[in-house]
Parts: C-alpha cells; structure tokens; sequence
C-alpha cells in the first residue's frame, strides 16, 4: 500500500480497531456459525434423508444416522413436535452450549467452547491497561514484571469478572437458542396442519436459524422484522469479547490507581467511516472509571475503548 500523504497516513492509522481484537472477534463469530450451520446440516438429514415425521413414502435405507429412519412418525403430530423438539434441544446442547452430559453439577458453563475466546479477549485487555498506563505515566510493572500475564489473571478481581462473563455469554446464547426453538415448535405445528411437506417444512427451520429465504416463508412480522438465530449469535460473539476487553481494561485501571492519582477513562473510538454517531460523540470525552464501565459496548458490535486518563501528570506533559 502507498502512504501518499502524512494525512493519509494517519486516516490509514486511525481505520483500526482500538481493541486489536478483530482477529479475535472474526473467530469466535466463525467458530459460532460453524456451529449453527452443523445445527441446520442435522436438521436437515432428520427430516429429509431420515424422513423423522414419515412424511415421505416408506423406502428402505441401507445406513442410517441419528436420530434414525421414521424415529418421530407417529400417529399423533403432537408426538412427533414432542419427540423432535426433545432431540433437537440435545443436539443445541451438545453443538452450541456445548453442555457436558458426564460434567459435575454447575461444571458445565466453566467448560464451554466460548470460554476461551472470552477469556482471550480479557486478558487482551488487561495487557492493553497495563501498556496503556504506563505510556501515560504511570510508574508500574510491566507485565512480565508482575510474574507473567497467567500470574495476573490469577488474581481475585479478575477471576471473579472472568467467571461473570462466562455466565453472561452462556445465559445470552441459551436466550437465543430456547427463542429458536419455540420459532422451530411453531413452524412445526403450523406445517403439521398445513400439509407441509419435508421439503418445505425443512426450508421453514433453516430460516427460522439463519434467514435464508424468510422473506416468503412468512416468517417477518407486521413491519418486516426478523433477525435469525445465527445472526444474533454472531452479534452476541462479537459485542460481548468487546465487553470482556473493556471489563478488563478498567479492573486493571482500578487495580493500579495508586493513592493521589485518579484514574479516569477517555473514550476512544475506532476513528473510521463505520463509527456510528452515538460512538463518535463520545469521543475524547473523560469519564471516570464508576462511570464509562457499563457504556461500553455502547450499542451491539461496538468497537470503542477506554484508554486511562490521569490529570496529575499532565503538567508533566
């Protein structure tokens, strides 16, 4: 790329992410599509390889998948909704909560897939705080000086905001999935009554999960709304690993805010032409810390940071 200008040069700077976790936040929406596309590749082989509720006419197949050839067709379509459902939620708890059938009681959570990824983006951002206070001045240890970035995970006050967030994301996503779900019931019920065959009935569950072809399934509100599963999920990815970097960053700002010098928090922006209006107000604006720890992520997918602002050592500027 060629740097035309010293204007240039500094929109180019400026069109970066302050988080430094879009690579991060890529992956663990990735990471969560992949996981719903395998929902709907599942979905899909029930009812029309499998042929679950017997809408089909009886063939015989040679090798067959869970949950088998005809397992849901039963004489009452309220059974086949019932029996469907059940094992739908065992494939949403297994693929995407990524629940532990052989887990001990409240041990589940602790070991979802998401963990990592929430994990990784706090403790990006308690690096970052550290970096961030020292470039303004203030005199602390680095990080390896500290016993390396595990030892200061390690500490109270940041586990205890880890095993929050944990919770939050699981509680988050499971809201999600338990709303798909009764969607998946009522499209079954209606398809039920209407006739719907597996082919339809299968188009009518994939959009309910990820939108494709809504539009005229019928599945929009009065005004034309309706966000899919997957979509949710992946805005839920992205905006929460922001959430767990800001928490981050002002745990460790409270952490080091030594007697004499208050820390306060100066908002940031990622300073491109994607930086909504309600973000760009904010920037440079100072805060302290009680105060711009819940604003950020200010709206879904917000990009923003808090960087430390200490009045004390301006005049040393």
């Amino acid at each position: 790329m060629v740097i035309n200008s010293v204007q240039t040069y500094i929109d180019v700077q400026n069109r970066v992410d302050p988080t430094r976790t879009t690579a991060l936040r890529n992956a663990f929406a990735g990471a969560m599509n992949k996981r719903f596309l395998e929902l709907l590749v599942v979905i899909k082989r029930a009812i029309v390889t499998e042929d679950v509720f017997g809408l089909k006419s009886p063939i015989h197949i040679l090798q067959m998948t869970t949950p088998g050839e005809r397992a849901f067709a039963f004489t009452r379509s309220s059974a086949k909704i019932e029996a469907f459902m059940r094992w739908l939620q065992e494939q949403v708890d297994r693929g995407l909560l990524d629940i532990r059938v052989y887990e001990q009681i409240g041990a589940s959570i602790e070991s979802s897939w998401m963990n990592l990824y929430i994990y990784d983006s706090y403790k990006r951002g308690v690096i970052r705080a550290r970096y961030e206070m020292r470039k303004a001045g203030m005199q602390i240890p680095t990080i390896d000086e500290s016993g390396g970035i595990e030892m200061v995970m390690a500490t109270p006050f940041h586990m205890d905001r880890v095993g929050v967030l944990f919770t939050r994301v699981f509680t988050e996503l499971k809201g999600i999935t338990d709303q798909m779900s009764s969607l998946i019931s009522k499209i079954l019920s209606q398809g039920m009554i209407d006739g719907d065959g597996a082919a339809l009935l299968t188009r009518k569950l994939i959009a309910a999960i990820n939108g494709a072809g809504v539009g005229d399934l019928g599945l929009t509100d009065s005004l034309g709304r309706f966000m899919p599963a997957t979509r949710r999920a992946t805005i839920l990815a992205r905006t929460e690993l922001i959430r767990a970097h800001h928490l981050a960053t002002i745990q460790e700002y409270r952490n080091w805010a030594v007697e004499g010098i208050k820390v306060q928090g100066e908002w940031k922006t990622a300073g491109d032409e994607r930086v909504c209006t309600a973000c760009e107000s904010m920037e440079g604006r100072i805060f302290t810390l009680a105060e711009i720890e819940p604003l950020i992520p200010l709206h879904p997918q917000c990009r923003c940071i808090a960087l430390p602002y200490i009045k004390e050592l301006e005049k040393y500027k």
